[in-house]
């Protein structure tokens, strides 16, 4: 069995319509298939934030190599592409793009062994708790609070909410001369959190999650503030996901943190090296696909960590480990 094609296909103005929302949001992603001279085809979405770049670098490079391979040999397949094309940077558009090409691979390899692939990958559980991230910042808070007691209702006991909404502000400000992100309303987070919290009671699972738009100093002080709500994580607080400063932080606060939904496997290492999470969040569009998602899942194992999700595709990686 030998690769034959590559198809990226683009989907636009997906219409997705939240809890509470008169008008739906347009979402655009781009699938992509890998098909076989035997007849199989892999599927698969390229993630991140570059789909035009990624898609590009897929048909021009990824595609001419690929063709003719076999692709059941997913950890030959990486180990070359590695260093036919990024063997210094490991990061951006290479990233995305062998991503969505392995977990294609994998979906072929599922399809050949008749096997879903979280057993393909080791089969460690039979269930996996998923939660949901309900919580945008286009919600006022009594809409917030509201949107939650729907998801509880709804069977949902795991939430997760943005925070952050002045940052996004000052993101988008463009009198800002550094382009910098404001960071100067926690008080409002707070009442957020403490509105969802009031909203779904103790018993809930909450996360929140800035996206990596803070400063070390404006997390520690959201942290303070949100630290009575008994929070499962506060994802990504701090810029870059920086990992001294996410270990420092980890110091000084009682809330978990979890980073690395959009890192590759170097930098989920150095996240480990540096003691900085008390989640490794493993997101398989991002880091190397399954292939380097089980390794970055091992190594978290190595070190005590559990693996968080950040996508429907991780569910598979979830339930292969047993972290």
């Amino acid at each position: 069995m030998k690769i034959a094609d590559i198809d990226i296909i683009e989907l636009q103005g997906i219409p997705v319509t939240p809890p509470l929302f008169t008008q739906p949001l347009r979402a655009s992603i781009r699938l992509l298939k890998v098909k076989t001279d035997d007849g199989l085809t892999g599927i698969s979405q390229i993630g991140g934030f570059m789909h035009s770049a990624t898609a590009a670098f897929i048909k021009q490079d990824l595609s001419p190599f690929l063709k003719g391979q076999d692709p059941l040999e997913n950890e030959r397949l990486m180990h070359q592409m590695l260093w036919k094309y990024n063997s210094r940077a490991h990061a951006g558009v290479w990233n995305f793009a062998v991503s969505a090409i392995d977990v294609a691979l994998w979906d072929i390899k599922g399809k050949f062994y008749n096997a879903p692939i979280w057993r393909l990958l080791g089969g460690a559980q039979k269930s996996i708790p998923a939660y949901i991230t309900f919580g945008l910042r286009a919600y006022a808070r009594d809409q917030l609070a509201e949107a939650a007691r729907y998801w509880a209702a709804s069977g949902h006991r795991r939430l997760k909410i943005q925070v952050g909404r002045s940052n996004i502000r000052g993101a988008m400000d463009p009198s800002g001369a550094s382009g910098e992100h404001r960071e100067d309303n926690p008080a409002e987070d707070e009442a957020r959190v403490r509105a969802v919290r009031e909203a779904v009671g103790q018993d809930a699972e909450l996360m929140v999650d800035a996206n990596c738009l803070m400063k070390y100093d404006a997390a520690l002080r959201w942290c303070k503030r949100l630290e009575p709500y008994n929070l499962t994580w506060f994802e990504e607080p701090i810029v870059h996901n920086d990992p001294r400063l996410l270990a420092r932080l980890r110091k000084q606060t009682s809330i978990p943190i979890a980073a690395g939904q959009w890192e590759n496997f170097f930098k989920l290492a150095d996240l480990v090296r540096e003691n900085s999470v008390d989640f490794l969040n493993i997101h398989v569009l991002s880091v190397g696909g399954f292939t380097l998602g089980m390794k970055a899942a091992g190594m978290a194992q190595a070190f005590n960590l559990p693996i968080g999700n950040g996508d429907h595709f991780d569910f598979h990686l979830h339930a292969g480990v047993p972290n």
